[in-house]
């Protein structure tokens, strides 16, 4: 796996221009073949920057876009992952803050039986 040290490096173009990089992931542990890259960035941000200025296929990066996943693969890299650098971490766990509850309004309806989900559907 890239060391922390390199991706920091690798990424710094952005330190100005996102809220934060991310590892997540296997990669967090150091287990997964390709280093999965997460690029929180509230304002918006076109990934094609990162495509311009880094080879992601030769350095083995999967880089992802923090706004554009689906929740269940927000949650995944809230729940794990590894700050690279951030504008302001405090402001970075506040934004996550909106996708947990988010997500657990979700989960709780996503395990509903299908019984327990007719009779609330049919009151």
């Amino acid at each position: 796996m890239v060391e922390k040290e390199i991706i920091e490096k690798d990424f710094e173009f952005l330190r100005d221009k996102v809220l934060a990089v991310l590892i997540f992931g296997s990669s967090v542990g150091g287990e997964g073949r390709d280093v999965d890259i997460c690029i929180v960035a509230p304002e918006g941000f076109d990934v094609r920057e990162v495509f311009r200025n880094i080879d992601i296929v030769g350095k083995g990066y999967d880089v992802w876009v923090f706004e554009e996943l689906p929740l269940y693969m927000k949650m995944e890299v809230i729940d794990n992952h590894e700050i690279v650098f951030a504008k302001d971490e405090l402001e970075l766990y506040e934004y996550f803050y909106y996708f947990r509850k988010l997500w657990k309004d979700q989960e709780k309806r996503s395990r509903l039986s299908k019984d327990e989900l007719k009779r609330i559907l049919s009151r």
